[in-house]
């Protein structure tokens, strides 16, 4: 289990130094809005049939 802990470690070491603002949570919103235009996207191509 030490290989675990050095790899969360590591892991909230490169999210705490992130240049981004709330890196932490920020993918998730992105993944959340592509998920939402890519809905949209099929949506419009399905209405043009």
């Amino acid at each position: 289990m030490v290989q675990t802990e050095a790899a969360m470690e590591a892991y909230n070491a490169y999210w705490l130094n992130s240049p981004l603002p709330a890196a932490e949570v920020l993918w998730m919103v992105v993944i959340l809005i592509v998920a939402i235009l890519a809905l949209w996207q099929a949506r419009t191509f399905v209405s043009q049939f």
